[in-house]
């Protein structure tokens, strides 16, 4: 992610203007419902407006605090270990919602002694004194029927950040360090499985953004005020509403590119059917071609 502002690019030895959005995904009995994007703009870019900074935190607070979900449900939040950190906890908490996500391995965690005695050791340091007995089989659920893991969990205290339950996940306990990953969740009654169940709904925002990508072409666009990129995000999350109402509609649709290729096989069987009946109708290529207004030049 870039801020709005001046950046340097190494290949062509050139500052380029770059920019930086905050997008929420809503998840809801399996519909995707993108938020509104919001601009990041660097402290220098802020005071060129003349208008107030707000850091990256800043802007999911404000979006925790003005946020309304669906009357009648309980809100989970899922967020990445960079903004997994004591004043988001404590606005979703204050919403009463729970909170899931990843988080650093320099995190420090609080480890009680048989005597009472209580040290700080960093997370990276905890699961390095795991063996392979301290570890169980999980499921991370998706789309291909789920990958098998291992896990570790502990109810534990994160320094600048509270009780909660750790999960340490890896692929291979063997040698745990070349895939290990660490989890925080306020969760703290849940199995280690259900709070996995949990945090792999967050794949969700993955796959929106490369569907957003490939599908929408959201990588491809130029624009050079701010206003501007907000109304292109914007269409792009109307579109992909409008492309998961499709998904959910029709059997056999699993994704954006199944919706957008069943829509246009429809378009297209419509305008050959058409085109069939003007021309059982007598009409010319010419007359047809003057309907659809196309350009004799």
């Amino acid at each position: 992610m870039q801020g709005l502002g001046r950046h340097y690019s190494t290949t062509e030895q050139r500052v380029v203007n770059g920019h930086c959005l905050l997008i929420g995904l809503y998840v809801l009995l399996e519909r995707r419902c993108p938020l509104q994007p919001l601009l990041y703009r660097q402290k220098s870019v802020c005071e060129e407006e003349g208008i107030p900074f707000q850091s990256k935190v800043d802007l999911v607070v404000q979006e925790i605090e003005q946020f309304e979900p669906v009357e009648g449900t309980h809100t989970h939040l899922l967020i990445d270990s960079w903004f997994h950190c004591k004043r988001v906890r404590k606005a979703a908490q204050r919403r009463g919602w729970d909170v899931s996500g990843g988080l650093k391995s320099n995190r420090r965690m609080r480890l009680m002694a048989e005597d009472g005695s209580r040290k700080w050791v960093t997370l990276a340091e905890y699961a390095a004194q795991l063996g392979p007995n301290d570890w169980q089989e999980a499921i991370w659920p998706s789309q291909e029927g789920g990958q098998k893991v291992y896990v570790h969990a502990v109810r534990t205290f994160i320094r600048k950040l509270g009780p909660v339950v750790l999960l340490i996940t890896c692929h291979d306990v063997q040698a745990p360090a070349k895939s290990i990953r660490y989890w925080g969740s306020t969760l703290l009654d849940a199995d280690a499985q259900t709070i996995i169940n949990i945090l792999a709904v967050r794949w969700n925002i993955e796959v929106f953004f490369e569907d957003a990508k490939d599908l929408l072409g959201s990588d491809h666009y130029q624009l050079m005020k701010a206003e501007a990129i907000l109304r292109f995000w914007t269409l792009i999350a109307c579109l992909s509403c409008f492309l998961d109402e499709q998904r959910s509609a029709q059997e056999g649709i699993a994704t954006w590119g199944d919706a957008r290729r069943a829509i246009q096989r429809e378009h297209q069987r419509n305008l050959l059917g058409w085109l069939e009946g003007q021309f059982q109708a007598g009409l010319t290529a010419q007359q047809v071609g003057a309907q659809l207004a196309l350009s004799s030049c």
